[in-house]
């Protein structure tokens, strides 16, 4: 997915700022569910909804505006009830940052498995175990 930057994004010495990352973070990780998940999971009369547990965002070079940024989306690990993502963000060919996040399927609040169409769905999108 590719996302333009904005020169809201950039912190006091012009570079991209940790909150701006972590938003690009969220907005691949959210299509990258929409591509799992379909768009249901956002509505509250959905049957499941989906909660971030946990996310580890490292950072591993400057981001510049107003070059946009690229980021890839897979998922490492399936469990009964969550799933672990991984992202590269990237700029001018470069990685510049990763991040790993926990999401866990949820119904009325409390860990639920995931649904059997979104487990199969989330096969195609599965890196494999180094």
């Amino acid at each position: 997915m590719s996302i333009d930057t904005q020169f809201a994004d950039m912190d006091v010495v012009a570079h991209l700022n940790n909150i701006a990352i972590a938003r690009y973070y969220e907005s691949a990780r959210v299509r990258g569910n929409f591509a799992v998940f379909g768009g249901d999971f956002l509505r509250r009369s959905a049957p499941f909804q989906m909660v971030l547990a946990q996310a580890n965002i490292s950072y591993l070079a400057e981001g510049n505006f107003p070059e946009p940024v690229q980021v890839g989306y897979g998922i490492s690990r399936i469990g009964n009830s969550s799933f672990v993502t991984h992202q590269g963000l990237f700029q001018n060919g470069a990685c510049i940052g990763l991040c790993e996040s926990v999401m866990v399927v949820t119904v009325n609040g409390k860990p639920s498995p995931i649904p059997p169409e979104a487990r199969a769905a989330m096969q195609g999108i599965l890196i494999p175990a180094r």
